[in-house]
C-alpha cells in the first residue's frame, strides 16, 4: 500500500507538467510578439499626439523609427515549430517518478548491511585503551627528564596530542602541554610546527 501512495504522490508532482502537454493556442513567437510592440507603440504615438503631449514633428520622427522596426521585425525568419520534442518530454515526465519509485522497491539497492554497534563500541574502547597505555608511557617518561629540555618538550607535544586524539578534542590539559612544550623546543624542532598548529586551534576556538 505504501508503495501505490508513494507512486500516486510522485504522478501528482509531476501533474503540472502533464498539464503543459494541453492543446492551447498557438504559442507566440519572437516575430509575432515584436509585431504586436511595435504596433501597440504606435497606437501609443498616435493618441500621445491628439491628446497634444507631442507636437507633429516629434510624431513624424518617432512614427518613422517605429515603422523602420516594424518592417525590420516582420523580416525575421522564426524556426517552425513542430512540436517533436513533445515525445521526449511527455517519456521524462512520466520516467522521472516511475524511476524514483523504483529505487524504493525491495532488492533495487544494494544491500550492504551496517556495522553492528557492538562491533563499533568494542573497536572504540580498544583504541581508547591503547591510547591510555600510550599516555601512560609518554607520562613516565617525560617525568624522568628536565622539564626544560628539549626531550621533555618533544614527549609534552606527543602527550598532547595523544590526549587530544582520545579525547577527541584540545582539553585544558592538551592546551597547557602544547605550550609547556613551544617554549622548550629550540628554533628548529620539527614538533614545533605541531604546537603551534594546535594553540592557533585552541585560539579560534575561543573566539
Amino acid at each position: 500500500m505504501i508503495y501505490l501512495l508513494m507512486l500516486l504522490l510522485a504522478l501528482a508532482l509531476m501533474l503540472p507538467l502533464f498539464l503543459s502537454f494541453r492543446k492551447a493556442a498557438a504559442t507566440r513567437n519572437g516575430r509575432e510578439l515584436a509585431l504586436a510592440l511595435h504596433r501597440a507603440q504606435l497606437d501609443e504615438l498616435a493618441k500621445d499626439l491628439s491628446d497634444a503631449r507631442i507636437n507633429t514633428t516629434e510624431y513624424a520622427g518617432a512614427k518613422l523609427e517605429i515603422e523602420r522596426r516594424l518592417l525590420s521585425a516582420d523580416m525575421i525568419v522564426e524556426p517552425q515549430q513542430d512540436g517533436s520534442a513533445r515525445l521526449l518530454l511527455a517519456a521524462t515526465v512520466i520516467l522521472i517518478p516511475v524511476m524514483a519509485f523504483l529505487l524504493y522497491l525491495p532488492g533495487s539497492t544494494p544491500n550492504i548491511p551496517s556495522e553492528p554497534h557492538t562491533q563499533w563500541v568494542a573497536r572504540e574502547k580498544a583504541q581508547h585503551q591503547q591510547a591510555q597505555i600510550l599516555i601512560a608511557a609518554l607520562r613516565a617518561k617525560i617525568a624522568t627528564l628536565d622539564p626544560n629540555s628539549p626531550q621533555a618538550s618533544q614527549g609534552q607535544a606527543y602527550l598532547a596530542e595523544a590526549l587530544a586524539e582520545d579525547a577527541g578534542a584540545l582539553t585544558p590539559e592538551s592546551i597547557a602541554l602544547f605550550r609547556q612544550s613551544i617554549s622548550n623546543a629550540p628554533p628548529n624542532a620539527p614538533w614545533r610546527t605541531l604546537d603551534q598548529q594546535r594553540l592557533d586551534e585552541a585560539q579560534a576556538a575561543l573566539q
